[in-house]
């Protein structure tokens, strides 16, 4: 039986836990041991994962006081934001550089006694959740800090799912990189997120899964009970008069809903979902979606001369096409002879007047929102909206760039996570660490990586719905582990 006591005893520890078997639990657990001086250091992989580890530390009655939750890349950050000249860092939009600098010179400054220092003096103790997810780089700097007081680390390998732009990841079971963890490895098997009151089939067949999994053989969907197959035809997904679509429309009245898609290389079969489901799903974005840069980007070069002709070629890239091209064109709004339409679009005269006399982010800011309340507007991206609102407001209220404050709110949310809750649709990247109590799992057949599909499958606390093709899946060799 797993003693988390002992487990935080080691000066170097790993804790290897399948999905929903409780990790999280075990982090909040080993941090009511801890007295309030003794602040614990918190690292994980994704916003989504930080806001996870959140919530149970709340709902644990925990002090937020005795720990600090964030990624290892906004942990990372702060420093090398702190340290080195803005013109020497890539640009943030620039992922491909950017995060792989951050990284690199973190390594470099926590090499420094002085910044040891500033840590040792701070913590007394890390966690990093999702360990399998470290590149080699990451696994570097977590050693730094091993040295500096207690690690422990929690992992599972089958849900490695991330590729950082093809950068070798860390693994658990090598011992020469593994160093003094792997010698103090425990275990988890009970699955305990469908132990307490949810659905004990499904979590006793997701256990079953995953041992078919790592033996490399054939899933066969029918052998669970607990699983709702829909076997179906996947070009029919997007006809909204199919079976298909039935099927989904039939989950909606589900609150907690999750939708997975098994493309992560784009946004669009997603949004084509929320569009033919009439906006009640929510789309899960990824934290560095390019288009909130390029779109901070855009509306730092408006100005009183252009905002009139801007406009529609902006709110096209923010709203639905349909719904634009009815209230705006080229020019800016269109005449309208309908007298109920003139009153709607008086107020959004009024903002635009004023902009081309005293150009205002502010200002812009309620524009866009006053042209979301328009009739037959939609907003597909909502995230993306709310955030470049604010990102608006905060750069006229800092006297900053758009782009600086797109960057600021982002690297927020990376340090104090969010939530995601209600109807939405994401893809296994995006809410990995996250449960609900339904998911649905968009063309299973398409998932080509077992590790995937096993993160799509344990996100369900309660309902697990698969449409598929065909019942059964195999997975080639090299594209197993």
């Amino acid at each position: 039986m797993f003693n988390h006591l002992e487990f935080i005893s080691r000066h170097k520890s790993m804790l290897i836990a399948p999905a929903g078997f409780g990790k999280t639990h075990t982090i909040a657990e080993c941090l009511k041991t801890f007295e309030k001086g003794d602040k614990q250091l918190i690292l994980t992989h994704t916003h989504a994962g930080v806001a996870s580890i959140k919530e149970k530390i709340k709902n644990e009655g925990i002090s937020s006081s005795i720990c600090e939750v964030e990624t290892i890349t906004s942990f990372a950050q702060k420093y090398v934001l702190a340290f080195y000249f803005k013109n020497d860092i890539p640009d943030q939009d620039d992922s491909k550089n950017y995060y792989s600098f951050i990284i690199e010179k973190a390594i470099d400054l926590f090499k420094l006694s002085p910044i040891q220092q500033i840590i040792s003096t701070t913590y007394k103790g890390l966690f990093v959740d999702e360990y399998q997810d470290c590149t080699v780089k990451q696994h570097n700097l977590i050693l730094l800090l091993s040295e500096l007081f207690p690690t422990h680390i929690l992992g599972d390998f089958l849900q490695g799912i991330f590729d950082f732009n093809g950068e070798q990841l860390v693994d658990l079971t090598d011992s020469l990189m593994m160093r003094g963890f792997i010698e103090s490895k425990y275990e988890l098997d009970k699955p305990q997120r469908w132990l307490n009151g949810n659905n004990a089939f499904l979590g006793a067949d997701l256990k079953s899964l995953r041992e078919v999994l790592i033996d490399q053989k054939e899933v066969d969907f029918r052998k669970y009970n607990s699983f709702e197959l829909k076997l179906i035809s996947e070009r029919d997904l997007y006809n909204p008069r199919t079976e298909y679509c039935r099927q989904i429309r039939s989950l909606m009245k589900e609150k907690s809903i999750l939708l997975l898609h098994p493309d992560s290389t784009s946004v669009y079969p997603r949004l084509n979902i929320i569009k033919m489901f009439n906006n009640e799903f929510t789309l899960v974005e990824s934290i560095d979606d390019k288009e909130f840069y390029v779109l901070s980007k855009e509306c730092d070069l408006l100005s009183r001369e252009n905002v009139r002709i801007k406009l529609f070629v902006f709110c096209k890239k923010i709203f639905n096409k349909t719904g634009v091209a009815n209230w705006l064109n080229e020019k800016g709004l269109k005449r309208k002879i309908k007298q109920e339409d003139k009153e709607l679009l008086e107020p959004i005269e009024a903002i635009i007047s004023f902009l081309e006399k005293e150009y205002s982010h502010y200002k812009y800011a309620q524009l866009l929102k006053k042209l979301k309340t328009l009739p037959g507007i939609k907003c597909y991206r909502r995230e993306l909206f709310n955030t470049l609102c604010i990102a608006l407001e905060d750069a006229e209220n800092d006297e900053i760039s758009v782009f600086d404050s797109m960057k600021n709110k982002r690297n927020q949310t990376r340090r104090i996570g969010r939530k995601i809750y209600g109807k939405s649709i994401g893809t296994t990247l995006l809410t990995k660490g996250l449960e609900f109590d339904t998911v649905a799992i968009i063309n299973a057949h398409k998932f080509n990586c077992p590790k995937h599909l096993y993160v799509a499958m344990t996100r369900a606390s309660k309902r697990l719905v698969i449409f598929s093709n065909k019942a059964k899946i195999h997975f080639d060799s090299d594209n197993n582990f």
